[in-house]
């Protein structure tokens, strides 16, 4: 039995953003099949970034290290379940010349809560390229932070929440279109917040991409809600995550500075909302693309 090898001698934090690190430590039972028995993120649920990003790393195991992930598509079929231990079981489907596919199933109590195939490719020249550009946005360094924003809009916060939304998180967050989560205004469905680690992720592909992957199923559906007037602490609407695709465009990606998750939503309707964003570099580069639909309903009398 062994860790992934990727953490090795990273130890137990009290740190939000250690604790990810830990939580991406998967432990290999066989060759295709690994374990996740430390403590979840999430409050009544696992948190389902963690539960990508770890699914990911189980894959990313299972091939060489030549080969990178350029995409995965998943599915939350169940509500994880906070203090249980997860398995992850690997299906190699297939190994090309060029691609390799690996699909995922993350299991607790005897039934599938998650299913993600991910895709891994060779790397190869850049015969075409393009990309789109970065929103015209304020910098980092000209915003105040979620913390910052919330301490002068304190009042707002219910009594016995104040220090769940003032404690420091695995990332910090500057969002350009504040929208406060408990006095929610109607806003276009658009979100720009630059986001940057807690710490320092070691300099390894498979972490700085596990914690993008972490990061890119917070907020990608607030736009869908802005629209509305709503947000996730809204008392009358029922929400969850049903699917999440993620291209990674950037092959060597190191999260050492502030990176912009520019998010908008098309759509929302038939009880569902649908969200997209671009990852963009500090100077512009576009380093992947996320798309999530997620479950909107009015909450039942």
């Amino acid at each position: 039995m062994s860790k992934s090898d990727h953490l090795s001698g990273i130890n137990s934090s009290s740190n939000p953003f250690d604790r990810v690190l830990e939580r991406l430590q998967l432990e290999q039972l066989e060759e295709f099949i690994f374990c996740f028995n430390g403590k979840s993120a999430g409050i009544s649920r696992i948190f389902g970034g963690q539960v990508i990003a770890q699914s990911f790393v189980a894959a990313q195991s299972t091939v060489s290290s030549d080969l990178h992930l350029h995409s995965l598509h998943a599915y939350f079929l169940r509500p994880g379940i906070m203090k249980k231990p997860i398995t992850f079981n690997v299906d190699p489907v297939r190994d090309g010349k060029s691609f390799f596919t690996r699909t995922v199933k993350a299991i607790q109590n005897k039934e599938v809560i998650f299913t993600m195939t991910t895709s891994f490719q060779k790397d190869e020249p850049n015969q075409y390229h393009h990309s789109i550009e970065m929103p015209e946005v304020p910098m980092p360094e000209n915003l105040k932070d979620e913390i910052q924003m919330r301490e002068e809009n304190i009042d707002k916060v219910p009594k016995g929440l104040e220090d769940i939304f003032l404690k420091q998180r695995e990332y910090t967050q500057k969002v350009v279109e504040w929208n406060d989560v408990f006095d929610p205004k109607k806003m276009l469905p658009i979100r720009n917040v630059w986001i940057k680690p807690n710490g320092d992720i070691p300099l390894d592909n498979t972490l700085n991409k596990a914690f993008l992957a972490y990061v890119s199923d917070a907020g990608l559906l607030a736009p869908g809600l802005y629209a509305h007037g709503l947000s996730y602490m809204s008392p009358d609407i029922l929400m969850a995550s049903l699917d999440h695709a993620m291209w990674f465009h950037k092959k060597d990606f190191i999260w050492n500075d502030w990176i912009l998750y520019s998010t908008d939503s098309p759509f929302t309707g038939n009880s569902r909302n649908l969200g997209r964003g671009t990852f963009f570099t500090r100077d512009g580069e576009v380093i992947a693309s996320v798309i999530q639909e997620g479950l909107l309903r009015i909450k039942k009398s």
